[in-house]
């Protein structure tokens, strides 16, 4: 792998890692609906990531708990 190529899937790790703790405490602080919209964005790039990775564990955790997010984004609305 290229440096730039590791730089940048290092960097689209750490934006969702980053996202997703904006979310929970987000959540912790009742901001509603603001913490599912930051927590989906969050989860949904790490299944970009798991999906690069190969990591079919870390695949699934990351699709049911962004289908999760989504539903309590539509039930919002």
């Amino acid at each position: 792998m290229d440096r730039n190529k590791y730089i940048l899937n290092g960097l689209i790790e750490w934006t969702a890692t980053f996202l997703t703790i904006a979310g929970v405490f987000l959540t912790s602080f009742n901001c509603y609906p603001a913490n599912l919209y930051v927590g989906m964005l969050g989860n949904f790039i790490w299944v970009i990531v798991a999906i690069q990775w190969r990591k079919w564990s870390l695949l699934v955790i990351q699709v049911v708990i962004t289908i999760i997010y989504l539903t309590g984004i539509l039930s919002v609305h």
